[in-house]
């Protein structure tokens, strides 16, 4: 808005204070209007006009002017020739009112006439200072760091400090600098603004003149601090007005932003707890923990796994949600940063349904996208339905579809015959009847947790138990002194899995008989035989390099240094034949969960002595078929 020095300031209006000295104390009051007041000038009026204000008026010279009238005008110019008695008198009583004087040699109508544009031209031009002003302060205040960075602009057109301080009074962003010796010489004003004891206060600290006000309509507010060598303008003051409104928004946004990510956050990993209460058979646990969260597992569901970008994992988990309509757990996976653990209900046995179809189509529009998909599980049989869709995953790697669909090959835990879980109890006993010496050890049912994460994620067991790698090699360490083994032994891995699996599986009526239960029993049987002949068939018909390779894996604990050096191959060499085994098998190898220990299992069954029975057996038991693609 255009001032009185301002218009002063323009040579071809002729206007000048009548009292030079008035500049100081009146040059920056806005005007707003210039009006003639002929009223003022026959008297009469007597109480101050309200409506005055920011108004300039002209009127002619002379005694008869109602000052009191005029006293909230912006100023009075006295129009034509002024006779100095007649001046100083005029002058007199305008210091007694408080209205600034101003004197020209033009008439009236004409400097009204004059004036006039130079208002409105000035008006334009702020107007449209103002619009960029605020399109820039938009701008910034949209920007990912648009709280600081408007803070920091707001500084800079002050040419001071500004400094936002949130609703417990602890400083979020200063510039041009850190806030501490401001922040301690205005902390009490600060305390007072904070408290609600007062909306707004305007100290003096030295050589500074600083603003505090609480900003935004809504509690918890939090404050602003501006600070200059220089009182605040009134335009200065508008400014700082308009971006303490933006700076709410913004703050408010963030705030919000915060809330809804811990919202999400906190969803998230109770959806992981209750995936890794499925993963261990703790159905009833898995239910409460998702009746929480007002969501309802499905009695039947099938497993599917998406790798994507990790960068990408919330998009896809978005457009999965809305495929099935937020019936489905979606899960960002806590070991693999790449992959999505998505189970789906399911109302038939056909893996054909909304969601398949949008996977199927996601994938054909992503290059770098894979699924796998298990078959339909119960959630008690979750692990499984996990393991199936991993191993999909694994041959959709190597397939132009890039999108499969796992084998209905059976779990070798589920053919094993009832003394299985005898078996199971007697080899894992001195680990299940643990009772640890300090209360902050962990005890047998934590144990076996490590052990059965372990060995599904190897080292990466420490992202799904969110624990230190040391903590996991102590843990292992204690095992094995308790089950007096070699847990680094594949071999010992692959009984100690089944172990566990057994113990995973429901009971049987008959699983208590008495009698003692060998390993070499169990695996004996006909079923037992005809799932690991099936298993290996595929390969044994296949290049006889990739069973060496296989072989010679195995014997050395799966190490692929080790295997190069015995074969005469290098690393990557051995790494390509595993993954020709691995879509021969339909089973992954080498990444976890892997396949690795169930054909350990199978050598060591067909490598075993056959017994009469055996050989009557039927030959078609237990046909499996290879991973269908999709």
């Amino acid at each position: 808005m255009p001032t009185l020095s301002g218009l002063v300031r323009q040579p071809d209006l002729g206007l000048r204070f009548v009292d030079p000295e008035d500049v100081v104390q009146f040059g920056e009051r806005p005007v707003a209007a210039v009006a003639e007041g002929m009223w003022a000038a026959s008297g009469g009026v007597r109480a101050p006009m309200l409506a005055l204000n920011d108004v300039l008026l002209v009127l002619p010279a002379g005694p008869r002017i109602d000052w009191p009238a005029v006293g909230n005008a912006a100023g009075v110019i006295l129009a034509g020739a002024i006779e100095d008695d007649t001046l100083s008198e005029s002058l007199l009583a305008a210091r007694r009112h408080g209205v600034p004087l101003l004197a020209v040699s033009d008439d009236a109508p004409h400097i009204c006439a004059r004036i006039h544009p130079v208002i409105r031209q000035e008006q334009r031009r702020e107007l449209h200072e103002h619009t960029d002003q605020l399109k820039a302060m938009q701008r910034i205040a949209l920007q990912p760091d648009g709280l600081s960075r408007l803070l920091q602009w707001l500084a800079r057109q002050i040419s001071g400090h500004a400094m936002l301080v949130d609703p417990s009074g602890s400083p979020l962003y200063a510039f041009p600098g850190p806030p501490g010796e401001l922040f301690s010489r205005a902390e009490k004003d600060i305390r007072r603004v904070v408290t609600k004891q007062t909306r707004s206060a305007a100290i003096s600290l030295g050589t500074q003149v600083a603003h505090i006000m609480s900003i935004g309509s809504q509690e918890p507010n939090p404050v602003l601090i501006v600070a200059r060598d220089e009182p605040f303008p009134s335009e200065m003051r508008s400014l700082v007005s308009d971006v303490a409104g933006l700076l709410w928004l913004r703050w408010r946004m963030d705030e919000l932003g915060r809330h809804s990510r811990q919202v999400e956050l906190a969803e998230s990993h109770s959806r992981e707890a209750a995936l890794h209460l499925l993963m261990l058979g703790h159905v009833q646990a898995a239910r409460r923990v998702a009746g929480a969260l007002g969501a309802r597992l499905p009695d039947l569901t099938r497993v599917y796994i998406v790798e994507c970008p990790a960068n990408r994992r919330g998009d896809y988990a978005r457009r999965c949600a809305e495929v099935t309509e937020g019936r489905a757990w979606i899960v960002p996976c806590p070991v693999y940063t790449r992959q999505l653990i998505i189970l789906a209900p399911a109302d038939s046995e056909e893996a054909d349904n909304p969601l398949d179809q949008a996977l199927r189509a996601l994938v054909a529009s992503n290059p770098g996208c894979y699924v796998g998909a298990g078959r339909l599980v119960n959630l008690r049989d979750l692990a499984a339905g996990y393991q199936q869709a991993f191993h999909a995953l694994a041959v959709a790697r190597g397939i132009d579809a890039r999108c499969a669909t796992a084998s209905s090959r059976e779990d070798i835990a589920t053919l094993v015959g009832a003394g299985g879980r005898r078996w199971a109890t007697g080899s894992l006993r001195r680990l299940l009847d643990h009772r640890p010496e300090r209360r902050q050890d962990p005890d047998a049912e934590e144990l076996k947790e490590t052990l059965t994460s372990w060995l599904t994620f190897s080292s990466a067991a420490t992202r799904q138990l969110k624990i230190h790698r040391n903590t996991l090699s102590a843990r292992l360490r204690h095992i094995e002194r308790l089950l007096a083994c070699d847990l680094h032994d594949l071999a010992m891995q692959a009984e100690t899995q089944l172990a566990l699996r057994l113990l995973a599986q429901p009971s049987r009526p008959d699983s208590d008989e008495p009698g003692e239960v060998t390993l070499d029993a169990l695996l004996g049987t006909p079923a037992v035989f005809h799932w690991a002949e099936s298993y290996l068939t595929p390969l044994h018909q296949g290049d006889p390099r990739l069973l060496e390779t296989l072989q010679t894996w195995l014997k050395s604990n799966a190490r692929l240094d080790t295997t190069a050096s015995m074969l005469g191959l290098t690393v990557p060499a051995v790494r390509k034949r595993l993954v020709r085994v691995e879509g021969i098998l339909s089973r992954s190898l080498l990444n976890a969960p892997s396949a690795r220990h169930d054909i350990v299992l199978a050598f060591r069954i067909l490598d075993a002595p056959r017994r009469p029975q055996q050989d009557t057996a039927p030959a078609a038991a237990s046909p499996l078929t290879e991973a269908s693609t999709s």
